[in-house]
């Protein structure tokens, strides 16, 4: 599967919970779910810092998902591909810090 379709197919699963849950998702709705989801991830991942616990793989990677999720709706909202935005940011950053990475 390629990053397109895996884009798709998350922004699918998230609409589909949606019509299941009635929601009607505008793009301010899903921005800030997904601030809630980064919220969720930053305390996954400051567990040893501040509570002074195990950092929780299982619970870390669920918070990681559960962004990309949100992510993805809210970027096909958009109408963006996270691929081609991906690939042109990273050239563009090549670029600025003269750095030779082949692709």
């Amino acid at each position: 599967m390629n990053i397109k379709d895996f884009q798709n197919l998350c922004a699918d699963v998230v609409e589909k919970i949606d019509k299941k849950n009635k929601v009607k998702r505008n793009p301010q709705l899903s921005f800030t779910q997904l601030m809630e989801e980064i919220g969720e991830l930053a305390k996954a991942v400051n567990l040893p810092k501040l509570r002074n616990k195990k950092l929780d793989q299982n619970n870390l990677s669920e918070e990681f998902a559960d962004v990309f999720l949100q992510l993805s709706i809210l970027a096909k909202m958009h109408n963006i591909d996270f691929e081609k935005a991906v690939k042109t940011k990273i050239e563009e950053l090549k670029s600025r810090h003269n750095l030779d990475i082949e692709n």
